[in-house]
């Protein structure tokens, strides 16, 4: 667009196009040949070094459209009646001003300034729902002025009048080989023709260094290449090169309220071909995937992505050669990245990052996620702290592993809705957890696997859905359980829990298996909750007895060679054989608190079993090799001896027992 030639006197326009000033414009000091607008800043700061200066030119050098607000000269002010100009005394105010940055503009004291053609700096600022620049008023903490473009030949800005649609035809001047599905996705993205044009420019800059960047497969010391690897790498590369043009498979799109947002991306850091960091910048992924260990600069990579909404860092399994006691061996290992200080830092530079998921890392002690406050998910899973020498190595090569003990400090990220700590090694809930302005929000919270030495109050996660406690020594019921939290899931299995608070309700969701429990109360109330709800919430160890035996209590003398033959015919040596699943039964609560009447009912099972059909057999076999819950599996057999034949007087020697009521 041409630039526009600078205006009479010192007059602004603002948005509107109105010649009156708003009562509420701040006053602005006189500029050159008396000239107004410029912001109280700049005079304050025409004695202080440049700050912000940047002579880079790089090939992102062409930003975001942004938007400006023009202030305008009120009627009825003019300049003062009779004094000397101001022409012979004033210096030239671009000599004192700091130099553009690579974005074309200029930032004074933290703030952000835009040139105009008629000579005049407007204050702007970033509109959080476009990402453009927008003017602002200095009182202003949101931008709510005029959109502003940068004109790229002479590199001055200005307000965009009327905002025209992106068209096909737009595209493939720049992409002639982009297909209508294509130019159609680039369009629900860049609607505007403006800045649909600013960002082709972009990407054709770009891709001019994407064809000359040399293309080189990382071989990792003690690992082994393979032709699939080179293969792999340059279809990776590819890919790489596709999004940088906003073009992708279906699979790799993202949208959000039926509108496209970008793209997903996935990167294999263990055989990634470019040696050298990229200064481009892909605006078009805002889902990455890193995988294992490699060539990466956190602060190069992370302007590359300035539009990243999820990151996922977790490791890659590789092969590794090499020699025990003098034989060639192959190893499998997993390739794990390496997180510090510095890469926790850059993960600030994302601004619209909400989801972190880092899986099966290596997190060094100074690691810290403080200061992510926008994230809503959070994932720091099977992480540890990463090797500090060589004595160091030689222990996690024998899985002597140190983990973490500090958890995450959560003060301030009151936009969080999932949290999973699992398997970090914690022995301390992570800070600022509890306060009402962060627990409130919570609606999954995973703390499996770490040998917490607090218990954990739910009293303010009254949005809690998902809570996962399993194996982490807890003694108890955590505070705060109710009917409805948390609503969905609540795992506390393979704990050392011995008995469940009469204020407990059971219900479908909660999952208790692996926990002592002995007192008889809580396991009749266990037998009914499975009743009700179709699952085991509790099962105990089972007994190592594989004999008949452990269905030999109390019976009398006489009956005893009788079962024990009975016993012998099904127990043949086989990994399913039917006494050994059976077996699976001493889980159950029956087992310890009804245990004479499940024995009664194991042999008369036993002996319908003994007498069976082949066709019945074969119905009742399908039962035991398929249902997984001991309780529920007697249950459906007896049901299905019964329904066979509905004739047969042989029902069970056993009364049916009475279901105590939950309290």
């Amino acid at each position: 667009m041409p630039v526009k030639p600078p205006r009479g006197g010192g007059t602004h326009v603002d948005a509107s196009g109105s010649p009156h000033r708003s009562a509420d414009v701040d006053t602005s000091l006189p500029g050159h040949s008396g000239r107004t607008g410029v912001d109280v800043d700049i005079a304050q700061h025409h004695l202080l070094p440049r700050a912000g200066s940047s002579t880079d030119a790089t090939l992102d050098a062409v930003p975001p459209a942004a938007a400006v607000v023009v202030r305008a000269i009120a009627e009825g002010i003019g300049p003062p009646a009779t004094q000397p100009s101001l022409d012979n005394y004033v210096t030239n105010a671009r000599a004192v001003l700091p130099q553009v940055n690579s974005e074309g503009l200029r930032v004074i004291s933290r703030r952000t300034y835009a040139d105009l053609a008629n000579g005049d700096l407007v204050p702007v600022a970033v509109d959080p729902a476009t990402g453009l620049y927008r003017a602002r008023r200095p009182s202003e903490l949101l931008p709510s002025g005029p959109v502003m473009l940068r004109d790229v030949d002479s590199g001055l800005w200005y307000a965009r009048e009327v905002a025209e649609p992106t068209t096909r035809e737009q595209i493939r001047t720049y992409l002639p080989d982009a297909t209508d599905e294509d130019a159609d996705a680039f369009i629900a993205r860049f609607d505007d023709k403006d800045v649909a044009e600013l960002e082709l420019k972009h990407i054709q800059l770009g891709l001019a260094l994407l064809d000359s960047t040399d293309f080189d497969l990382p071989i990792s010391r003690g690992s082994i290449s393979s032709g699939n690897e080179f293969h792999e790498a340059r279809n990776m590369w590819a890919t790489f090169r596709q999004l940088y043009r906003w073009q992708g498979q279906p699979e790799q799109r993202v949208y959000r309220d039926g509108r496209l947002v970008g793209f997903k991306l996935e990167i294999d850091l263990t055989i990634w071909p470019v040696a050298k960091p990229l200064s481009l910048k892909f605006g078009s992924v805002v889902s990455l995937t890193l995988r294992g260990r490699g060539r990466l600069d956190p602060d190069v990579f992370c302007a590359q992505f300035p539009n990243l909404e999820s990151l996922t860092i977790t490791s890659r399994e590789i092969a590794v050669q090499g020699r025990f006691q003098g034989w060639d061996v192959i190893n499998w290992v997993h390739s794990k990245f390496s997180l510090d200080s510095r890469f926790a830092e850059q993960l600030k530079r994302f601004p619209r990052l909400q989801r972190l998921h880092l899986q099966d890392c290596e997190l060094t002690s100074d690691f810290s996620v403080r200061g992510l406050a926008r994230l809503h998910e959070l994932w720091l899973c099977n992480t540890f702290e990463a090797p500090v020498n060589s004595l160091d190595m030689q222990m996690r090569h024998q899985e002597q592993v140190t983990f973490l003990q500090v958890a995450a400090d959560l003060r301030g990220m009151t936009e969080l809705r999932v949290l999973d700590l699992s398997r970090t090694g914690i022995h301390l809930l992570p800070s600022g957890l509890e306060a009402i302005d962060v627990a409130s929000k919570l609606e999954v919270l995973r703390l499996g696997g770490n040998p917490l030495a607090d218990s954990l109050s739910l009293e303010n996660m009254t949005a809690l859905q998902e809570l996962d406690l399993s194996n982490t020594r807890l003694q108890r019921f955590p505070e705060g359980v109710t009917d409805r939290i948390p609503a969905r899931e609540l795992n506390l299995a393979d704990n050392h829990i011995r008995s469940i608070p009469e204020s407990v309700e059971l219900r479908a969701g909660f999952n208790l298996i692996g926990n002592p429990i002995t007192d008889p109360a809580s396991l009749r109330r266990l037998i009914r909750a499975r009743a009700e709800t179709g699952t085991d919430i509790w099962l105990g160890q089972e007994s190592s007895d594989g004999s008949a035996d452990l269905w030999l209590r109390n019976v009398p003398q006489d009956q005893i060679a009788e079962k024990q033959a009975l016993w012998d015919r099904h127990n043949a040596a086989m990994p399913l054989a039917v006494t050994g699943i059976l077996r699976r039964l001493s889980r159950t609560p029956e087992f310890h608190v009804e245990r004479p009447l499940l024995q009664r009912r194991v042999w008369w099972f036993l002996e319908m079993y003994d007498r069976a059909d082949v066709t019945e057999r074969a119905r009742l076999d399908a039962i035991l090799h398929t249902e997984t819950s001991p309780g529920r599996m007697l249950d459906r057999l007896e049901n299905e001896i019964r329904s066979y034949d509905a004739g047969r007087q042989n029902q069970p020697l056993h009364p049916l027992p009475k279901r105590p009521r939950i309290a």
